[in-house]
């Protein structure tokens, strides 16, 4: 169902759908503390810095940074600049240990943008809400959030493995804010990654909403 209303609801609407977000993570943190690594990795397909799962871990980054979790994010659009550059310095304190083009990558083919967007916390739960090229505005406010939901995380992970290969490094002037002499190896990479591999291995977008 739709709701259209002022852009002040559209605000409430957004913010309480941050503040579920936040809460999801806060569970997330509290039930993974001393549990092994592969159990407290994150990953996040996003329209952009901006939505709901990016804000709630940059939110949570103390408690996140305590419980030893990282988190590996791919933004459909860059924008805004700000919210990018706080995003990935969230995501760079998480992992200190690792490049740039391994935290963060731009679905820049618009062939990506069908991918709904989607969160993974651990092995059993997730997030799925709409495609990454619908507006923000414009939402049909179907989010699906599952705390129990290990084979829907599986296919989740596999779909991100996949549109992580078909997208492109983000540049680290967006990133940081300042020039970087020395690009990652993966900048090199065609940006039009193999978009066939997708369809090939992976049926549909996205695999935890059908």
């Amino acid at each position: 169902m739709r709701v259209v209303g002022s852009s002040g609801l559209a605000r409430d609407f957004r913010q309480a759908e941050i503040d579920r977000h936040i809460e999801m993570v806060s569970r997330f943190v509290a039930a993974t503390k001393d549990r092994d690594e592969a159990l407290r990795a994150v990953t996040l397909v996003l329209r952009s810095a901006s939505s709901g799962p990016a804000k709630a871990v940059v939110h949570l980054k103390g408690e996140l940074l305590g419980a030893g979790i990282r988190a590996r994010a791919i933004l459909a659009k860059l924008e805004p600049a700000d919210e990018l550059r706080e995003l990935f310095a969230t995501l760079a304190e998480l992992a200190p240990d690792e490049k740039p083009c391994e935290l963060i990558r731009w679905a820049r083919n618009p062939r990506l943008l069908d991918a709904h967007e989607q969160a993974t916390y651990g092995t059993a739960m997730c997030w799925s809400g709409d495609p990454m090229r619908r507006d923000p505005d414009k939402r049909n406010a179907l989010a699906l959030f599952d705390e129990a939901g290990t084979d829907r995380v599986r296919l989740a992970r596999l779909a991100f493995a996949a549109l992580w290969n078909a997208s492109a490094p983000v540049p680290e002037r967006l990133l940081t804010g300042t020039a970087v002499p020395k690009p990652c190896a993966a900048d090199r990479a065609a940006p039009e990654a193999p978009v066939a591999l997708l369809k090939a291995n992976i049926q549909g977008w996205p695999l935890v909403r059908h």
